[in-house]
């Protein structure tokens, strides 16, 4: 007879047991009992569905996510995600932590610090690119951000990073100092061509990051 793991079972707990959809929030019980919400605005096709299309949605095969086929193509994680939901107050704690402190970073914990740090490269990369991320906040900050992916097991991520990193830094080992501002104007055609590729690269999210923030940090 085999014995179920606890990682399998925490796994198991995260899954999806029931679904409710209010007027302003999409209402998730996990098998453990634990009760998430998010406003309904944030998913506009299923907040201007009828109350019959709203009804029909399915989880995703490994129930962690919910999508509706007849309103958007399910999207593999869903549209609505345990994951997400759960990684969004660890992140917002975080920031929470940062502004009581100033925004000096270096007074935060080192959980705290790689929270951050993950939340300005998600933010920024996503946003505008690596470049806009790193000229934000710097080298210090990036460097965090590498160590935690590495250290939450975002290999493909990590990489990707990191060769971001790579691009930037022959820029900063003039001479001359630079500030971060010149950067966008410095970098080569070719080395922007690289760096736009790579962004591509990581919009595509080849880890699952919010899964891997989750598992490592709540």
């Amino acid at each position: 007879m085999y014995k179920v793991g606890p990682e399998a079972k925490l796994m198991d707990a995260y899954r999806i047991a029931e679904v409710q959809i209010t007027d302003s929030d999409i209402v998730l019980t996990l098998r453990s009992g634990v009760v998430l919400h998010t406003p309904i605005q944030r998913y506009i096709r299923v907040e201007k569905a009828s109350p019959d299309e709203r009804t029909a949605w399915v989880l995703t095969d490994d129930g962690y996510g919910v999508n509706w086929p007849a309103l958007w193509k399910p999207f593999p994680t869903g549209m609505v995600s345990v994951w997400d939901l759960l990684q969004d107050p660890l992140y917002d704690a975080a920031l929470k932590q940062a502004a009581e402190q100033e925004w000096d970073v270096s007074r935060l914990s080192p959980r705290e610090q790689e929270l951050v740090a993950l939340w300005r490269l998600e933010a920024d990369v996503n946003n505008g690119g690596f470049l806009q991320f790193f000229c934000n906040w710097g080298e210090a900050n990036c460097l965090t951000a590498l160590h935690a992916l590495e250290a939450i097991g975002a290999q493909h991520m990590y990489r990707i990073v990191q060769q971001m990193y790579a691009l930037v830094q022959p820029y900063g080992e003039t001479d001359r100092e630079v500030s971060l501002g010149d950067l966008p104007v410095m970098i080569s055609e070719d080395d922007n061509d690289q760096m736009y590729e790579l962004d591509q690269a990581f919009w595509d999210y080849p880890d699952p990051l919010p899964e891997l923030v989750v598992r490592h940090y709540a």
